[in-house]
């Protein structure tokens, strides 16, 4: 009897460590899952602190600077320290670096939000696309990235996230 009491007991306890984890929603420390495939170009040490409130999302994000000192332009607005986004449908002006970005985002899901972005980057208009997908257990995110430029620069890649 004590020991189906003790079962029961854990299991009572595993399932709400994973519905209080689904409940935070984006919120939290986010870090590249080690055990997952990554982009060669992929920013080193990539470390985002989200902070979900209503229907504002911030960002706080550090990462390793690239050796050359240059941000990929796929990753640009991933690897700036502060972003701010607003899935109400209004569009937000962030500054990264020393480009102007204009957002806006919609929440597809409760776990699922799209960022459409355009910026300017050296007289190049650039336009990118963000989806942001949370794991069933609220421990893991996607992040896919797509970035075009007028001057015919494409990239994407995806990143593979792990809640601290």
């Amino acid at each position: 009897m004590k020991t189906r009491i003790a079962v029961s007991f854990a299991i009572a306890i595993v399932f709400s460590l994973i519905l209080h984890a689904s409940e935070q929603g984006f919120s939290g420390k986010w870090v590249l899952d080690r055990g997952s495939p990554r982009p060669g170009d992929a920013p080193n040490n990539l470390e985002m602190k989200i902070k979900q409130s209503g229907s504002g999302l911030s960002f706080e994000t550090t990462f390793q600077e690239p050796k050359n000192g240059i941000v990929p332009l796929l990753y640009l607005g991933i690897m700036t320290t502060n972003l701010k986004l607003s899935t109400n449908g209004e569009t937000i002006q962030n500054q990264v670096g020393p480009f102007q970005m204009a957002s806006k985002t919609t929440m597809t899901s409760d776990r699922q939000m799209d960022t459409d972005w355009k910026g300017v980057v050296n007289g190049d208009a650039v336009d990118g696309h963000w989806t942001h997908k949370l794991a069933d257990d609220g421990k893991h995110m996607t992040l896919e990235i797509k970035e075009t430029s007028t001057q015919g620069h494409n990239g994407q890649a995806t990143l593979y996230l792990v809640r601290k």
